[in-house]
């Protein structure tokens, strides 16, 4: 019997894995199937897969946290100014746009998970290209660059790195001492290469700034209680773990995000229903039946 579960739990995996590659499937409905095909053939029951998700519920309380936190200041417009300026920064110049989307990249992915940040900076890519002449592919190749060096940083800046500091129990301060400096090292290398990756934008002159869009911050005041928000969110993620009583980062993510829903529907700037439903749970979905696959192999 366990020679057949194994040997499922196997094939399923493998065939997950094929799907993806493949791109037979969404890679969320591919890992979900395979979950619950497990649990469908009896290699694992309901409540032990429920059990692998809640081994792992550090991983998927701090994601969930901090894309609501990021979700409920959409409306500021903060994101859209922010890609703006990086591009007026520049003055029209070729490597100065480059280096300015490493620096805004760079700090963002360094405290929130790097494919959320991804997904919301990377849409303001394509039209500011197109409003400067050039091609929007690089600029999103080296954001892509940037957001997974970037994310190294920090304990929890990447989804793989936190999984596995999790798995070793190690703390936000102690990654900071050992392991950021791969991703210093990382984004050296990234900004050294800037003119030899992409020579034509790295020696262009670009023209037209005047006809760029000027986005403007909404809600400033909101704006400023979020501001503070995820500065205590940052402050804690540093020093919650060696307080007298513990404080985890996933908590302090969701305390974070708590406050940002009740900000949200207490300034009336949009609806806490809006916010929750544009969580990207088919993120949340796929680490999850993840999880339980990999239960299945254990």
């Amino acid at each position: 019997m366990e020679s057949w579960s194994a040997s499922v739990s196997l094939a399923v995996f493998i065939g997950v894995l094929a799907c993806i590659i493949a791109e037979r499937l969404p890679l969320t409905i591919a890992a979900l199937l395979g979950a619950l095909l497990l649990v469908f053939l009896n290699v694992l029951t309901l409540a032990e897969a429920v059990e692998y998700i809640a081994q792992s519920h550090a991983t998927l309380a701090l994601f969930f946290g901090v894309m609501v936190m990021v979700r409920a200041f959409e409306p500021t417009q903060i994101f859209d100014y922010l890609a703006t300026q990086m591009v007026l920064l520049a003055k029209g110049q070729g490597k100065r746009l480059l280096i300015g989307i490493v620096a805004i990249t760079t700090p963002i992915c360094a405290v929130l998970p790097n494919a959320t940040t991804v997904m919301l900076l990377a849409p303001l890519i394509p039209p500011m290209a197109t409003e400067l002449g050039i091609n929007f592919v690089p600029l999103l190749i080296l954001m892509v660059f940037v957001a997974n060096s970037a994310g190294l940083l920090t304990l929890v800046g990447d989804p793989a790195t936190f999984i596995v500091g999790d798995a070793i129990n190690i703390s936000f301060m102690d990654y900071l001492k050992s392991l950021s400096l791969g991703g210093a090292i990382a984004l050296g290398v990234i900004v050294f290469m800037l003119p030899i990756l992409f020579p034509s934008i790295w020696n262009r002159q670009l023209d037209n700034l005047n006809q760029l869009p000027h986005p403007k911050i909404n809600h400033p005041r909101v704006l400023i209680l979020g501001g503070v928000i995820a500065a205590l969110v940052l402050l804690f993620f540093v020093i919650g773990e060696t307080l007298p009583v513990p404080v985890s980062p996933a908590t302090v993510a969701l305390v974070g995000a708590t406050l940002c829903m009740l900000i949200t529907h207490q300034s009336r700037i949009d609806a806490v229903q809006n916010v929750l439903r544009d969580v990207d749970w088919s993120t949340l979905i796929f680490f999850m039946s993840t999880f339980v696959l990999i239960g299945g192999l254990e």
